[in-house]
């Protein structure tokens, strides 16, 4: 009985592990970059970052610092609000948060969050229209890997954008998706971040230094990472819980 039990749960939690599976090769993915960057970057020496001042003027077209200030500005708050907003995700699901809060309360800061976020991320890229170093018009900012400077890192930018607002445009949908179907959907967020990392890490060296910049940006991925293991592993109780719904006794 035991057994059956079990292995009806392991079978409900397939897609999940396929799940888990995804994040390692984007990890995966994201070391490789990391690794094929590194000597680009040393190897570039004294050369501008592309899309920089020094790059402007280089190229002899104007380059506005303000707007520049406002770019960074906008990305730490939203890189800041995005990963607040999926640890609190990973809270409201737990069960003594939702005995301990109002699941109301965390559930409209959960929403609060996630449309801030969204909001100062399309500042950061609206931005980017008004340096034309960047050669980024209507277009490049809609569709991904479409052209400018940096192609790959803002197309990676953009991408996670575009997949973190059809995740919060999924809410919608909720009632005719159903819950379970709607939550899987709603797992792509963390596909969202993987792809706004790999933005942040390859667009601009300083992350890829040891710097106050880079520990922020190492520890907001390692928080999503640790928030995404507690609901990818849940605990041997709720284990219990799920194959033995109508009963409390321990399994041999």
């Amino acid at each position: 009985m035991a057994r059956t039990a079990l292995s009806g749960f392991s079978g409900r939690r397939a897609p999940l592990s396929v799940g888990v599976l995804a994040l390692l090769l984007l990890l995966l993915l994201v070391i490789s970059l990391s690794v094929v960057a590194a000597p680009a970057a040393h190897a570039a020496g004294s050369a501008p970052i592309p899309g920089s001042p020094l790059d402007a003027y280089d190229k002899q077209v104007p380059y506005d610092m303000g707007v520049h200030n406002l770019a960074r500005v906008a990305a730490i708050i939203a890189y800041v609000l995005m990963v607040v907003t999926v640890v609190l995700g990973v809270v409201l699901r737990l069960r003594f948060m939702q005995r301990a809060v109002n699941r109301a309360t965390f559930y409209g800061a959960h929403m609060t969050l996630a449309l801030s976020a969204m909001i100062f991320g399309g500042i950061h890229g609206l931005t980017f229209l008004y340096q034309p170093v960047w050669e980024i018009g209507a277009k490049e900012l809609i569709v991904p890997f479409s052209g400018g400077v940096q192609r790959i890192p803002v197309g990676f930018g953009i991408l996670g954008t575009e997949v973190a607002i059809a995740v919060a445009c999924a809410v919608w949908l909720q009632r005719r998706l159903g819950y379970h179907r709607w939550l899987r959907v709603h797992q792509f967020a963390y596909v969202a971040f993987v792809l706004i990392w790999l933005h942040v890490f390859l667009v601009h060296p300083e992350p890829r230094h040891v710097n106050l910049v880079s520990i922020g940006i190492a520890a907001g991925a390692g928080t999503v990472l640790l928030a995404f293991l507690l609901r990818a592993f849940p605990s041997r109780s709720r284990l219990r819980r799920r194959a033995f719904p109508g009963g409390t006794e321990a399994v041999e």
